[in-house]
């Protein structure tokens, strides 16, 4: 059998591509790392939100319970909170889920004084491109625009919130008409009131056109033209298919770096949602998205981008978080490391 000859250069080059590869992959990897411990992170964020339930605003107030919940979110730092109140039904109505709303805020703010409560409102967009998404608001139509504006100022000067939460699903980037329903509505509000939106996720505008995507994820562009027509922005950065905690925090670092790079020059007030939610579906893994992981890649996102934008990490859904959710929250968000709440 002949002998292979191998000649000094050949083994230069094969050693030199050999430690390129290796090197590349260390820094992917070194790149890719986020902490996975949060208990000595710096992560005291001071505009934390949550999503909270129907419940408090549709049920009967137990007064008792709703100045324990006041206590909690004043000690768990949780500056604003989103009751879900209501959502455009097909037939253009409001579901009526705030009939005690009244007397939820009255109750809440007999002991906290300083958390803003602003109603969440959910809206579904039709949107014909997007595949099993059935919505029916159309917001091209000055119509279905002006019913959502009217229901927003009644929920500020009739229910006694202190503003609105917006959840519109779901708005491809670029879209004109959700553009012209902040501006309205912010104009109706006034400054005395807070105009919140539940924003998508984001993407370079590079990487939005590949398949499955179409536009779905938010460009920087679209975030800063949705930035100039509210008061705050909550992204929803779950759903993200993840399969593993490392990965989803990863996935939630980049986000916190991609936006808070988008609204830089913004005064608009910006928070990161993070998932507590034990549903699992297609885009959801509970073992992956959980509030460990999700504290995490936030709070790495912060300390990587060194930009001042984000002001807080926003939960979904409080509803779902269990005592240990808790526990890691007040231990990262208020320094509490005793705290067994």
């Amino acid at each position: 059998m002949p002998r292979i000859h191998i000649s000094n250069r050949d083994r230069v080059v094969a050693t030199t591509i050999i430690v390129l590869i290796f090197l590349l992959i260390a820094t992917l990897v070194f790149w890719a790392r986020v902490p996975t411990s949060i208990s000595d992170m710096d992560c005291t964020l001071s505009g934390n939100a949550a999503w909270i339930s129907v419940d408090w605003t549709s049920q009967p107030v137990d007064v008792s319970q709703v100045h324990e919940f006041a206590s909690d979110a004043t000690r768990r730092r949780l500056r604003y909170l989103y009751p879900f109140v209501t959502y455009v039904r097909e037939d253009g109505s409001f579901s009526p889920g705030y009939g005690n709303a009244i007397d939820f805020v009255a109750a809440f703010r007999e002991v906290n004084q300083d958390s803003q409560l602003l109603a969440w409102v959910g809206v579904p967009v039709l949107n014909e491109r997007r595949y099993g998404i059935h919505g029916w608001v159309n917001l091209a139509e000055s119509a279905d625009r002006e019913r959502i504006v009217d229901f927003s100022v009644y929920a500020v000067n009739e229910l006694g919130f202190d503003g609105i939460h917006l959840n519109v699903e779901h708005v491809d980037s670029g879209d004109a008409g959700y553009l012209l329903l902040l501006e309205e509505t912010a104009a109706a509000l006034g400054s005395d009131h807070t105009l919140s939106v539940a924003a998508n996720d984001w993407l370079p505008a590079g990487l939005n056109w590949l398949p499955g995507l179409g536009g779905y994820k938010w460009d920087s562009a679209y975030y800063q033209a949705v930035a100039e027509h509210v008061d705050q922005i909550a992204t929803m950065t779950y759903d993200s298919f993840m399969p593993t905690p490392a990965l989803y925090s990863l996935w939630l670092r980049e986000q916190v770096v991609g936006v808070g790079r988008a609204l830089s020059d913004s005064d608009t007030e910006w928070l990161v949602g993070i998932s507590v939610s034990r549903e699992k579906t297609r885009t959801h893994r509970p073992e992956a998205e959980n509030m460990g992981a999700g504290i995490a890649g936030a709070c790495a996102g912060a300390a990587r981008s060194r930009l001042a934008g984000l002001q807080g990490i926003a939960v979904y859904a409080a509803w779902e978080a269990d005592q240990n959710d808790w526990l890691l929250w007040e231990q990262t968000m208020t320094g509490n490391q005793e705290s067994t709440q």
